[in-house]
């Protein structure tokens, strides 16, 4: 079978993972230790989707910096087209975190100056590209004039686009485009961020059902939920929904990255004809061995405290 075509459009930064070894002592310096490693939500699921076997190409803002080049460097190494990759003066975007000795996040610090200053123009010139993959991803650290573009290309061009909120503040955000009613093949929300697009807490599976209900009114094809050690919940338009347990994975070291795992093997298998109930399926298998390893897994994506709904990074 031909590997699908899928571009990615997101954030890509540098992760500075720091972790104090024992008891935290606030206002002073704690000994522990430091890691970099490229991240970034959008970055982290093409890193994923490659290892999948897809073609495919990240179009994200970089600087003119060594972080830049280390990121563009690595992406190439990792086998992500860099053609769409646009850089730009100034720093390339950073996320910085500090955890506790057990590995909870105390305070994360995210500059994405770079994205945040996209316009729809960086969108826009690229959309021949755009338009002829399988399927397209977006993250929502993307402006919204550059999601909105981009999802007008989608349109336009029949191809399906898989959105990943990022956060709350950033599913915020996105509520004006689902009022304009423009079609989204998937949405990856946490519990958190779909309450905050349907309007409502979600407590429970009764809860989860009527809040994705929702968002198929808004032209959402699929909501594919994650539930960190739950697993995750899928809602489609073409079937019932269903909760996918997690994988049992044994000697988790880091449970950070399973998310954009998960959201890669949605995306894979949609653009390679599966059902969405097969993909995220297989997403909950992907996600268990990415949990395994220490780097966790692509991208070493960093910050427990959102791990724990099935995120990492900005």
């Amino acid at each position: 079978m031909k590997a699908p075509h899928i571009i990615v459009v997101g954030g890509a930064n540098l992760d500075i993972k720091s972790r104090i070894a024992g008891k935290t002592v606030p206002g002073t310096s704690n000994p522990g230790w430091t890691e970099t490693s490229p991240g970034g939500v959008g970055r982290n699921i093409a890193e994923s989707l490659a290892r999948l076997g897809a073609h495919v190409g990240l179009l994200t803002v970089i600087g003119e910096d060594s972080t830049g080049d280390r990121l563009r460097r690595h992406a190439r190494t990792a086998g992500i087209d860099t053609s769409l990759m646009l850089r730009r003066k100034g720093p390339s975007g950073t996320y910085s975190v500090t955890l506790d000795a057990a590995g909870e996040m105390l305070i994360g610090v995210s500059d994405m100056r770079l994205i945040d200053a996209m316009k729809p123009s960086d969108i826009t010139q690229a959309k021949e590209a755009l338009g002829a993959a399988d399927l397209l991803v977006a993250d929502g650290n993307l402006p919204l004039p550059c999601l909105k573009a981009l999802l007008q290309i989608a349109k336009r061009a029949a191809v399906p686009l898989v959105l990943e909120p990022v956060s709350v503040p950033k599913a915020k955000r996105l509520k004006p485009l689902l009022q304009e009613g423009l079609p989204i093949a998937a949405l990856t929300p946490n519990r958190d961020e779909l309450a905050e697009l349907a309007g409502f807490a979600v407590k429970n599976e009764r809860d989860l059902a009527r809040a994705a209900a929702r968002l198929h009114e808004r032209g959402v094809a699929h909501v594919l939920v994650g539930l960190g050690a739950d697993g995750c919940f899928l809602s489609s338009t073409e079937e019932g929904p269903h909760a996918i347990p997690a994988r049992k994975s044994r000697g988790i070291k880091d449970v950070t990255g399973g998310g954009d795992a998960m959201v890669a093997s949605l995306a894979y298998g949609l653009a390679s004809g599966k059902t969405a109930l097969a993909a995220a399926r297989k997403g909950q298998e992907l996600a268990a061995r990415v949990v395994r390893s220490m780097e966790s897994g692509p991208g070493n994506k960093t910050g427990n405290k959102k791990a724990t709904n099935g995120k990492g990074s900005a």
